[in-house]
């Protein structure tokens, strides 16, 4: 730990190659393998607020053609998920949308057909084959902080944004996640400096 932060605010995640599709992978013990990804889900507590945030990065500091087309396609999510969660919008909706929007970038991937979205179009249950879990949570006190169940969104609530993909048969799980204080008229991102691009990975991964 370091700048007065305490300890973990929950068991890291440290997962690589096909556990990266494991969403709680735990035993953080395996060989990461040249060509595999990493996904690292860690939060500290400071001052008794506790932060989340994951990245994936690839185990050589190069991103594959495929990894990188499933990493953009989740950073499309985080984006467009951003942009949407504001004062006034119910979560649940916000949820929603997310998954919506995910159904495209599913489509653009090749892991699902237009038909199947199709088939629901207002809320495509195929999506939750490779995207199975929700896009925020409250964060403060603790890591999965209290609150209602489908609250309305709020000025100074704060959330993860946190979408992911995860293609077991191809041994993919790419999850990206950062902390978003809600305000008036914009958000703050509290994690906004950490390095989030594919190419900026690289980079520092190069050095």
């Amino acid at each position: 730990m370091g700048r007065g932060a305490r300890k973990f605010s929950f068991l890291p995640i440290i997962a690589s190659g096909k556990d990266t599709c494991v969403l709680h992978y735990i035993q953080n013990s395996k060989r990461c393998e040249d060509g595999a990804l990493v996904l690292m889900d860690i939060g500290t507590e400071y001052g008794n607020y506790n932060s989340d945030m994951t990245r994936t990065v690839p185990v050589n500091g190069k991103f594959t053609s495929r990894q990188r087309a499933v990493y953009e396609s989740v950073l499309n999510m985080m984006t467009y998920a951003k942009s949407i969660l504001r004062p006034g919008i119910l979560k649940s909706e916000y949820e929603r949308l997310v998954r919506v929007f995910a159904a495209g970038e599913l489509v653009k991937l090749g892991l699902i057909t237009p038909a199947q979205v199709a088939e629901n179009p207002a809320d495509p249950p195929i999506v939750r084959k490779y995207y199975m879990h929700g896009c925020s949570h409250f964060l403060g006190l603790d890591v999965h902080d209290v609150g209602e169940s489908n609250p309305v969104v709020l000025p100074g609530m704060v959330f993860t944004v946190e979408p992911g993909i995860y293609i077991a048969e191809e041994s993919i799980g790419i999850r990206l996640e950062n902390d978003i204080l809600i305000g008036e008229t914009e958000n703050t991102d509290l994690l906004g400096d950490v390095p989030l691009l594919p190419d900026d990975i690289e980079r520092l991964m190069a050095r």
